[in-house]
C-alpha cells in the first residue's frame, strides 16, 4: 500500500518551525551545520510522521485521511536518533506526547527568536504557594494531562468502582474512563459536553480542568481544554 509520505514544502517547514533543532525535550540537538573538511552541509534531521505514513507504521491512525496524515499537523522534526526511540516504542511515545513535545519545540523557537510571551507556564509571584500551571487553552486533554503531570500536578483518581457513577455515564464520560482517565468527576451529555478532572500538587491545592466539544473518532472530533481554575479550601467540586 501507497505511503503518505510528506513533500519536500512540508518537511523544510516543520525544520525550519522547530529552528532545525530536535523536539525531544530531553534533546534538542541542533540537526544542520556544515560538513567536515567541506564545502557543504550536513542534515541529520528527519521529518517524521506523528501518525505512520502507512498501515502497520507506529501510531498509524485508519481514520485519518490522506491529507491531513502527509501535512505539517501531522509531522514533527527530531534527530535520526530520537526518531528510531520514538518509532521503536509507539506505545510510550504516544500521539499526545509526540504533539505536546512539537509545541514545546515550537515555544523554544519563538523565545529565541525574542518573541515574548511565549513561556510554558504563567508567570508566577515569589509568594504563590502552589505547582506551576502549565498553558492549557486549547490543548486536547490528552496533552493536557501531560503537560500537568511533567510539572508536577498528579491526577486525584476515582476508585475503578465508580465506572457506573452517574457523574461520568454520559457524553464523553465512558470515552475517558476507558482510557484510564479516573481523575473525571463530572461528563455532561448535552449542549458543549463539558468533562470537568481533578489534579493536585505536592501543597494538596487542587485544580479543576474543564474541557468542552463531543469526542467522535470517526470524524477527527476530540475535546479541549476549555478552562481551569483553583478550587479554594474547603470548596467542593
Amino acid at each position: 500500500m501507497a505511503r503518505d509520505d510528506f513533500p519536500t514544502s512540508v518537511k523544510v517547514l516543520l525544520a525550519h518551525r522547530a529552528a532545525m533543532r530536535c523536539a525531544s525535550p530531553d534533546c534538542r540537538a541542533a540537526t544542520v551545520g556544515p560538513q567536515v573538511g567541506g564545502a557543504g552541509s550536513v542534515n541529520l534531521g528527519v521529518a517524521c510522521h506523528i501518525t505512520a505514513a502507512a498501515p502497520g507504521g507506529p501510531r498509524y491512525d485508519a481514520s485519518m485521511g490522506t491529507e491531513v496524515r502527509r501535512s505539517d499537523a501531522n509531522g514533527i522534526w527530531l534527530c535520526q536518533t530520537c526518531a528510531k526511540r520514538v518509532d521503536s516504542d509507539a506505545n510510550y511515545y504516544s500521539v499526545a506526547l509526540l504533539i505536546e513535545w512539537k509545541a514545546e519545540a515550537e515555544r523554544h523557537a519563538l523565545v529565541e527568536l525574542g518573541v515574548r510571551g511565549v513561556a510554558s507556564f504563567y508567570p508566577q509571584p515569589l509568594s504563590t504557594k502552589h505547582t506551576p500551571i502549565p498553558r492549557l487553552g486549547e490543548l486536547t486533554y490528552d496533552a493536557a494531562r501531560i503537560a500537568l503531570i511533567d510539572a508536577g500536578w498528579q491526577p486525584v483518581l476515582r476508585h475503578w468502582a465508580d465506572a457506573e457513577s452517574l457523574d461520568i455515564r454520559y457524553g464523553n464520560g465512558p470515552h475517558f474512563w476507558e482510557k484510564g482517565y479516573l481523575e473525571i468527576r463530572h461528563a455532561c451529555g448535552t449542549g458543549y459536553a463539558f468533562c470537568t478532572f481533578l489534579h493536585q500538587d505536592a501543597y494538596r491545592n487542587r485544580l479543576i480542568v474543564v474541557t468542552a466539544g463531543e469526542v467522535i473518532e470517526e470524524m477527527q472530533a476530540t475535546a479541549r481544554v476549555w478552562s481551569w481554575y483553583l478550587l479554594g479550601e474547603g470548596e467542593d467540586l
